[in-house]
Order: structure tokens, then sequence, then C-alpha cells
């Protein structure tokens, strides 16, 4: 029996069509992948589904009865809860009042108290293995803890349907585990799950059911069974050339080193990380969640200044203690978050591209307005980015555009090192195909060299010709064989750390 069904759904921004007659059920203890490009529609549907956007047409259906007046107090009512991928939480409050305050809401109570409920709560995240205290503030948390809460906070509504929108998107293989653990468990109890995901392995691994969105229609929705992974990128794209090794790639490396790193240390961050990296060179770094790989990627840019150690930079010893004397030195840094670190989002996609080359965008001393829109102009076309109008706030953009925009602020300044963390997170995997086109036309023309720093393993075999691992602040492992940088390999030898944790 479904427990939603949606019939006919329309839904228009201006003259965009952004849902064209779509018609979308989820049965009861059922979990329903929904994936497609960004743009395709996906967060246009759930958020009606969630009540808080109204559709132009069609009609919802709960439990067999027809939904009238339809809005986000009613849909967590019904029993629906939504964990978005910016997750929406409040970052001035503990741990434990976000994850109680849909109850307030739900309760609608004028007076509440969070400290009644923190044996439920607690209960909960032991169960997620977040690893955080109810009274740690949400905003000194990282990423992955952050999501565990937001998970927390819709699995303590009692809801009957839950839609998770990229959850693991910061998390290690054994937090995602846990996660899908609890979703089977819902999932025994009857409980509806949506989930969405740019990753679809993990679609394909816990999803019974997947409908496929395409520019806002509706391709494909059948049972996950027998459906393989380049089988649903081709129902998304057209295509599925995401993850295909280049056979060009060794031809583009130089003799030439462009950064050595000696014995770099930051304490409780990372211990004497050795590596060099060569002209027109993709090095990739992965390793599990807090293995060290941001805390030295942030080293490197000035953000978080080493301790000891030696950096060069063209076999010249150099001081990085700023973002500035990194920038200055050609580096330039696209971090995990983009929404807290990559982009101003009040600021203009135009404004966001040209933020860290001003200088080069002044006429007498003062701002160029024109050379700034044709430099913003030039990459949005460049990179590809879905928008009408380069002025528009970034948060306007899809997360895949997003990236592009962060992308297109460092490509100005053409670095001479590029440090990618996590460049692909929350990004579908067109998007995916068109951050990685431009990385290697970047490469190609300019002799660019790349630190990649991910935990998708594909994405790390498919472009790197040398990839290292850390574990617990040290580098334990260097691949350069072509037939060791493989997927499975790679993995099993995660796998091996994973149980020395």
């Amino acid at each position: 029996m479904d427990f939603i069904r949606i019939e006919h759904a329309s839904k228009n921004f201006g003259g965009v069509r952004a849902l064209k007659d779509i018609s979308f059920s989820v049965q009861r203890g059922e979990i329903h992948g929904l994936v497609g490009e960004n743009g395709s529609g996906k967060s246009t549907l759930i958020q009606i589904l969630a009540g808080s956007l109204e559709a132009d047409t069609g009609v919802i259906n709960i439990d067999g009865k027809q939904i009238g007046a339809y809005g986000p107090l009613a849909g967590i009512q019904q029993g629906i809860g939504v964990i978005y991928q910016d997750l929406s939480l409040f970052p001035n409050l503990s741990v434990l009042e976000n994850v109680c305050l849909s109850n307030q809401i739900k309760a609608g109570s004028k007076f509440y108290t969070s400290k009644s409920h923190v044996k439920e709560v607690k209960s909960i995240l032991e169960q997620l293995d977040a690893d955080a205290g109810l009274n740690d503030l949400v905003e000194e948390l990282p990423i992955a803890k952050q999501q565990m809460v937001a998970i927390a906070r819709a699995l303590y509504s009692n809801p009957k349907l839950i839609i998770f929108d990229e959850p693991t998107t910061a998390l290690t293989r054994g937090e995602i585990n846990n996660l899908f653990r609890i979703i089977q468990h819902l999932k025994k109890q009857k409980i509806s799950i949506i989930f969405i995901s740019h990753k679809l392995d993990e679609i394909t691994e816990i999803c019974d059911s997947i409908t496929v969105l395409r520019d806002g229609n509706l391709i494909t929705s059948r049972s996950a069974e027998g459906l393989t992974i380049p089988e649903i990128e081709k129902l998304m794209v057209g295509e599925s050339t995401v993850y295909r090794k280049r056979s060009e790639s060794n031809q583009m490396i130089s003799d030439e080193l462009i950064l050595r790193v000696k014995h770099l240390t930051k304490k409780n961050n990372f211990n004497n990380i050795n590596f060099n990296l060569r002209k027109g060179e993709i090095l990739g770094i992965t390793g599990l969640l807090g293995s060290g790989r941001t805390e030295l990627a942030s080293s490197i840019f000035g953000v978080n200044p080493y301790d000891s150690g030696t950096i060069e930079v063209d076999g010249v010893e150099v001081s990085i203690r700023s973002v500035r004397e990194a920038v200055n030195l050609g580096i330039a840094y696209v971090p995990e978050n983009r929404l807290t670190q990559g982009l101003v989002m009040r600021y203009s996609q135009r404004d966001n591209i040209v933020l860290a080359a001003l200088g080069m965008h002044t006429h007498k001393g003062l701002l160029d307005e024109e050379a700034m829109s044709r430099t913003g102009q030039t990459w949005i076309d460049n990179l590809d980015v879905k928008t009408d109008d380069q002025f528009k706030e970034v948060k306007t953009l899809s997360g895949g555009n997003q990236q592009k925009i962060v992308l297109g602020k460092w490509f100005v300044m053409n670095p001479r090192i590029l440090i990618l963390d996590g460049p692909t997170v929350g990004v579908d995997v067109g998007a995916k195909a068109g951050i990685f086109k431009t990385i290697w036309d970047m490469v190609e023309a300019t002799g660019m060299s790349v630190i990649l720093i991910s935990d998708e393993i594909r994405e790390v075999t498919a472009n790197c010709q040398r990839v290292l691992v850390m574990h617990n602040g040290r580098i334990v492992k260097e691949f350069t064989k072509a037939e060791e940088i493989d997927d499975e390999y790679i993995q099993g030898f995660l796998e091996s750390q994973k149980a020395l944790v």
C-alpha cells in the first residue's frame, strides 16, 4: 500500500518548468531511491511532498486520503521528516535542542523543555554512533557530526516517511553502514524512506525501488533489482563516462617538482607528512574521515599553519602562514564545505568568481565593473554553469553549479597548484563529469598540478596517477602502479585500516 502518492504534479518558476506532470509514490516500508542531475527536479519534488513548496497542479494522497490544505506544518503532522542537503540546523543551539526542536513545532507547545528528553535523544545518538555530546554547540561540530544530528532530529519525531537528501555526504563508510542499518530497521517498522544520493553505489545497495528524473521529467520508476550503476547513469545523463580512466593522463606529467612537503607536522592533526607533487600531476589523497586529509590541505593553504616541517615550491623553501602567502605562491584551495568556506552565498555569481582576484579587476584604483562582468561571464560559459544571470545570488544555484563557481573563482588566478577537498560532494553524476573535464583541460592547457582529496574511490582511481592513503594523521601507503590504482585494490586496503581503528 502507498503511504504517499502525488499525481500529475507540475511546478513552474517564472518561465522555467521544474516539474512536468510527475506522478510518484512511495509504499509503506519501502526504501525508494530518487536520482537525477542537479536541476532535474528532485529538490522541487521533495519540497512539494514535505509541504514546504506548493505545486501548480497535482494531487497529494497520504494513507489513501487526499490532502487539501498542505504546508510545512501539515507535513510534519502527517509524519514526514526531511533531512536536507544543507542540514538546516541551528548552529547556535546545542545538539539536544536541535534534535528536540521539531517535536516542539509538531506539538504546537508554547513552553518546552528539552531536559526531559535527554535519555531518548542520547539513545538515538548512540544508535547512530554519532559521538556528539548533548550540550555541544552544533556550530562547533565537524560536518560529519552535524549530519548525524540532522538524522537524529528526523528520527526523534517518530516519522512515517523520512526523506534523506544526500545524507552520507560527509560520513565515513563505517558511519554509512550504521545509517544503513538504521534505515533497514526503520523499513521493518513500516516507515517509508526516500533516499536521494549522487553516490549511485549507495542507491543500488540500499534501495528497493529507483525513480530517475531528468529536466523535470520522469524517466523511469522501477525495481532496483538488477539495475546497474552504468544503466542508472545512462538514464540520468544519456551516457556513462564519469569514471572512465584517461589513457593519456601520464603523458601530461613533467619531471619538474613543483611542490615538496617534508616532515610536516601539526599537533593533533597530522604527523611527519612527506610527499612530492610534479608539474601536471593529479595526486590523490584518500583515507577514513578524521585521517588528517583536510587538516593537511588547510595547512598547505595557510588556513591551519603547521607546527614543524618544510614546504618547498619550485625547489625553494617557503613559509606559508596565511592564505595570502599561499595565493601569492599560486596555490588555490577548494574546501569540502562550499556553503560556509567556498562561497559568499548572498553575493552574486559574478562577485564570487572574481573575489579571489579583485586586484586583476581594477582601473585607476577602482573596481572595473565591466572587466569583472567579462570575467564572470567567461567562466560561467567555460564551466557551463546553468544560470540565466550572473548577477543573481549564488545561493540560487544548484549544488553542482555552486561548485563550478568555486572552481571558477580559483581558475581566474590561473593557479599552479590546485587543492581539491571533496570537490564533488553533493554533486550529481553529470556535473561531476563537467567538473573533472574542466580540471583536466586546465591541467593540459597550463600544466597545473592538482591534489585531489576524496573518499569516493572511483573518483580517485579514474583521475589520479598516484594515490596516497592517510590514517591517524600519517601517510601509510602510496599506490603508484596502474594495477594498484584500482577500486577494489584500494578499497581493500582501506577496509584493512578500518580494522585497526
